[in-house]
């Protein structure tokens, strides 16, 4: 739904915002006065009454939330509005009956005019600003902002362009600032855990220290911060991690993408939306403390450095600290996100950033045998899920994080618009520990199945990553054809330094583990890496329009080089790769908000190596995956998204060991997903649903491992969730809202072999919250939060990949919150 820009014949002299306070009020403004009006389907339900749901704030906010949700034009000068709060507005009214309550205490008055738009002018008699008339109706989200609630209707990271979800020939789930924020998410990980089509369990469902996420079967899922590539090599280190807090939505692109984005794997991307500087002031506090003695501190303000509103800031951070889930470990947060824009007119935009972040702790790898945990083990014990196998003297984690970058808008005219994003990103880590390798054999060959060898390890990474995008967007227009065509060219150049120390056998008792005993093993230098990959890739993309029709063309051409240095062996490879790839859809938006599509997407990522001498020993051709999705989307009101997909999805080209020379490998493996995914995410009148469910068979369909055949051991193949918040607003508990949710997790293999199998699990979660402002209006902009994971403390293992590779799911957590906005 695109709002329709109108001008204003008031007569008043001009008063000019910019596009950005534009869109965090909810309504663009224009030309000498602004007026926006929400072009109403005819699908649209009209009733004398509306429910609201607008929190104490600042009383711009407020009224741009009350047009969108009455779908009514609100005009007044800026000037009586800036700077007033209001407490809020919850519960069923009509909107003059609304309207009177949002204006309480602010010495402004409404009046409905003939055509059913309200004007607002000041109670007492006093002199009073003549400037022009600010008019906000009905909902103007941007794709790169904010969402109120937790359904979003617009989307960028699947087009590069601002697009209506409705319109998005491929499977794409957004999740809002408000979602992670009532459920209590620490890190990406737990933000996607009521996401169909993911995985999420596993090895950082506990561990905090990085995001590793598979989509469709295929992992790890490459994760992007405002479109940008993150480094990553690997679980245990090099990567960033992106505090939840400092984001405003996290969307998760299902399928093949390497028309937009390059090098990918075939499941998806998840791109994080960063906080930005916003021409409206606002402020927020948050203190909170929980489980295992955790206690955090955050603050996010914003707002005009000048009165014109051309410069505006934000600045983020975050501070926590605490012990984790297993025995001895523990970890804290230090993070600064600076952030500052110049929009010295409605055309151009500047916007630089930076983020600084410390992370330090006592971390723990923490995978562990099938026999002992997800199977009882001698004498039918079961190792404790807190049960720590490192040692407390040894065991340290460190990463220092920055972030710069910029973005520059520029619209030439209202139909050619130039964007460039850059990007530079720095990870500096050290991880020391110990990890589960495999049961004690004596000299007879019997297995202690109480006793297991661990790796003693020190490594020491240091990745960095810089990216640049440019790209036009012009809108034109060929008969009756109306298209939004995108041209660009990005470039990305990603360096990884490695150096990893190792001490092998080294013994520990599973069931009475001695945490201070390996100071006689000492790590030596076992493996030292300097690896550079860079990509330069060119691409096109058409969004063409015929009536109800949306036909989404593109195609890429990229350049890849891949440059590996084993520096203890001294040696040096090169390898470059260059490859098309491209998408169709196919989309039909009817009037009443349905829109069923069909697309094709295809991906590559360049494959390291060389086959055996005696094969020729040629370079690897880079894995190559596709995709056909066919779907269904539903918008039946403004706040209900409903989705559904059927998609197949094949990787190409997968390294499997070659069985005539096992020192080497050959491009001969194939995995293929097919699945179905559902998701519904509706607010109306008290109650917000979010409804997911996923089926999958993925198979090793080629393979020379024994793996052929086999389902895969990457992702359960059945998951559903559902989550429920309720808004009460009856006198005696107005203000108060709760909210649960269940997540299951059917069964799956625990290895790609198929010879043993995980079960299935179901977890609860809930969140309670009150609006002190509803108790008493002193207390306006302040509320509390109680957030639990896992209410009910089911013990069970979460994830297996191998028989060394088993993890325990979360204990029960809670934590308790204040904020204040202002």
């Amino acid at each position: 739904m695109s709002p329709r820009i109108t001008a204003s014949r008031a007569a008043a002299p001009a008063f000019r915002l910019s596009l950005l306070h534009a869109a965090m009020l909810g309504a663009a403004l224009l030309g000498p006065v602004g007026a926006v009006t929400l072009a109403t389907p005819a699908w649209a339900q009209t009733a004398p009454e509306y429910e609201f749901t607008i929190p104490a704030g600042a009383l711009e906010t407020a009224l741009a939330q009350f047009a969108a949700t009455a779908g009514v034009t609100v005009s007044f000068e800026p000037a009586l509005a800036r700077g007033q709060q209001t407490a809020g507005l919850r519960g069923r009214f009509a909107p003059d009956s609304a309207l009177r309550q949002l204006l309480a205490g602010t010495r402004l008055q409404a009046m409905q005019q003939a055509n059913g738009s309200y004007s607002l002018s000041q109670i007492a008699d006093g002199d009073s600003l003549r400037l022009g008339a600010t008019d906000i109706s009905g909902n103007s989200e941007s794709a790169y902002g904010p969402v109120d609630g937790y359904v979003a209707t617009r989307t960028a990271t699947a087009t590069k362009t601002d697009t209506p979800i409705l319109e998005v020939p491929q499977t794409i789930n957004v999740v809002t600032a408000d979602q992670i924020a009532a459920q209590g998410a620490r890190n990406i990980t737990q933000a996607l855990r009521y996401t169909p089509g993911l995985g999420v369990n596993g090895y950082t469902d506990r561990n905090n220290i990085a995001d590793e996420i598979t989509s469709r079967g295929f992992a790890p899922t490459p994760l992007y911060f405002d479109g940008g590539y993150l480094p990553y090599a690997g679980s245990l280190g090099g990567a960033p991690q992106i505090d939840p807090y400092t984001l405003e939505r996290v969307e998760v692109l299902k399928g093949p993408s390497s028309v937009l984005y390059g090098q990918n794997q075939p499941g998806g991307i998840v791109n994080m939306v960063s906080k930005r500087p916003t021409t409206e002031q606002r402020s927020q506090v948050k203190l909170g403390l929980g489980s295992y003695h955790r206690v955090n501190g955050a603050i996010d303000t914003s707002g005009p450095l000048d009165d014109a509103k051309a410069f505006s800031y934000r600045l983020v951070a975050v501070a926590k600290k605490g012990n984790d889930q297993l025995d001895h470990t523990n970890s804290q947060r230090k993070l600064l996100a600076p952030s500052f824009t110049w929009a010295p007119n409605d055309a151009t935009a500047v916007t630089l950033y930076a983020q600084a972040q410390r992370d330090d702790g006592l971390a723990d790898y923490q995978s562990m045998p099938m026999i002992g945990s997800l199977k009882r083990g001698p004498n039918g014990q079961r190792i404790d899920r807190d049960s720590f196998f490192g040692d407390s003297q040894y065991n340290d984690y460190m990463r220092n994080q920055y972030v710069f970058g910029y973005e520059l808008s520029h619209a030439f005219n209202d139909n050619l618009t130039y964007r460039q994003s850059a990007r530079y990103i720095d990870v500096q880590d050290r991880y020391k520990g110990l990890y589960l390798r495999s049961f004690v054999t004596d000299s007879g060959g019997v297995t202690d199945y109480t006793q297991v060898n661990r790796t003693k390890v020190d490594w020491r990474q240091h990745n960095t990553a810089y990216t640049l995008d440019n790209n036009f967007e012009y809108k034109f227009a060929t008969g009756a054809l109306e298209h939004t065509s995108l041209v660009g060219l990005d470039y990305r150049h990603f360096q990884r330094q490695y150096s990893g120390y190792n001490a092998y056998n080294v013994p520990v008792d599973l069931y009475n583990p001695d945490n201070s005993s390996t100071a006689a093993y000492k790590p030596t230098l076992a493996t030292q890496w300097d690896d550079t990959v860079r990509q330069t890739g060119l691409y096109a993309q058409d969004q063409i329009k015929l009536n109800n029709w949306i036909l989404t063309i593109g195609g890429r051409h990229d350049w890849a080089e891949v440059q590996n240095k084993d520096l203890l062996a001294e040696t040096r490879t090169t390898q470059k790769d260059k490859k098309f790839t491209g998408r169709v859809g196919l989309t039909y938006v009817t009037e009443f908000g349905l829109a069923p599509y069909i697309s094709y997407a295809e991906s590559f990522m360049p494959s390291v190596g060389t086959g055996a001498p005696q094969r020729g020993g040629k370079s690897f051709e880079p894995t190559e995956g596709e995709q056909y999705e066919v779907g269904v989307k539903y918008q039946p009101y403004e706040k209900t998204v409903m989705t559904a997909s059927v998609y197949q999805v094949k990787q190409k080209n997968v390294r499997t060991m070659d069985m005539l020379y096992p020192d080497y490998e050959i491009q001969s493996g194939e995995v293929r997903s097919r699945g179905v995914e559902l998701e519904v995410k509706s607010s109306l009148d008290n109650i917000d649903v979010l409804a997911a469910a996923s089926y999958m068979d993925s198979f090793y369909t080629k393979g020379n491992w024994g793996e052929e055949g086999n389902r895969s051991e990457a992702q359960a193949p059945v998951s559903a969730t559902l989550w429920i918040d309720y808004h009460f607003s009856q006198a005696v508990i107005d203000g108060l809202t709760f909210g649960a949710g269940a997540r299951y997790t059917g069964g799956k293999p625990g290895d790609m072999y198929n010879t043993f199998d995980v079960p299935s699990f179901v977890v609860y979660d809930a969140t309670l919250s009150y609006d002190l402002g509803r108790l008493d209006r002193s207390l306006a902009g302040l509320q509390t939060s109680l957030n639990i994971q896992n209410i009910f403390d089911r013990e069970y293992v979460s994830e297996c990949n191998y028989s060394f590779g088993c993890y325990y799911g979360q204990a029960r957590v809670a934590s308790l919150d204040m904020t204040y906005d202002w």
